[in-house]
Formats: structure tokens, sequence, C-alpha cells
């Protein structure tokens, strides 16, 4: 896998080159998406199982759409990762950078080293996102995973 350095310039590159749609469009929807499933299953966890459903959709979509744009832009061997730890990096640096603009940081890793967490120091996704207030210490972004 590239270094650090070099995955965060492959991810600028990469988000030059994707067209884009309004940020705040995308955040409304996205705050509308969730204030709509909190009226509809009103159960902070089914909340959440629905939008790890949901998530994992689009992250399976954003995987395919993300390697093929590596690979055109020439970027398929630097992609290329040896471990789950280099796996973590691309998705935070690169992936992340490619789809939201924005770079994460990767921690968290589990005991088997089989599942990490990725961190937004900012997340455009939560603009126009309210939870009810019992849902204040529930998470709004989906699963563990």
């Amino acid at each position: 896998m590239a270094s650090k350095s070099q995955a965060a310039q492959a991810g600028q590159a990469l988000w030059s080159k994707m067209p884009k749609a309004n940020a705040e469009l995308f955040a409304l929807t996205y705050g509308s998406l969730v204030t709509e499933l909190v009226r509809d299953y009103e159960d902070p966890i089914e909340v959440n199982a629905q939008l790890d459903r949901i998530g994992h959709s689009i992250g399976v979509r954003c995987v395919d759409e993300f390697l093929s744009k590596a690979d055109v832009a020439g970027m398929g061997n630097a992609t290329q990762c040896q471990s789950l730890r280099d796996t973590a990096e691309v998705v935070a640096k690169i992936g992340m950078k490619m789809f939201l603009g924005i770079q994460a940081e990767v921690g968290g890793f589990s005991q088997d080293q089989r599942s990490f967490s990725i961190y937004l120091q900012d997340n455009p996704l939560s603009t126009f996102v309210e939870l009810p207030p019992q849902g204040d210490d529930q998470s709004q972004s989906g699963g563990d995973d």
C-alpha cells in the first residue's frame, strides 16, 4: 500500500475527478432519511439496524466505484492492500476523500484485527440530522462494522 501522504494525495486526485453533487442537498437528503427512519421505527436499535443495512448497501456500491476509479486513475497497484490495516488506511484516506471530500482517521482495531473504526473530524452527513432527546446517546451512523 502507498504511504499515508501518498494515500492522501491519491484521495485528493480522485476527489477532484469525481462529479460533485451539492453537498448541502446530499446532507439534507440523508437527514430526511434518518428523520423518517426515527419516525417509522421509534426504537433506536431498529433505526440503527436499518441504517446499518442501508449503509452496507451503499458501501458495497462505493467500493465498486472506488475500485473502478482507482484503476482508471492508474492507482490499481498503489491501492493493493496487504492487510486489514492497509485496507482501513485506503478507505479512510482515499475512499472518504473521494466520496465525501473529507479525510478520516483509523483506529479502534479489534483484538482479532478483523474490525476497525473510522473517525470523522467533521461528518458532513450529520448537518441536517436532529435526533429526538431520547436518541442523544445513540449512534446515528449505523453499526460497528
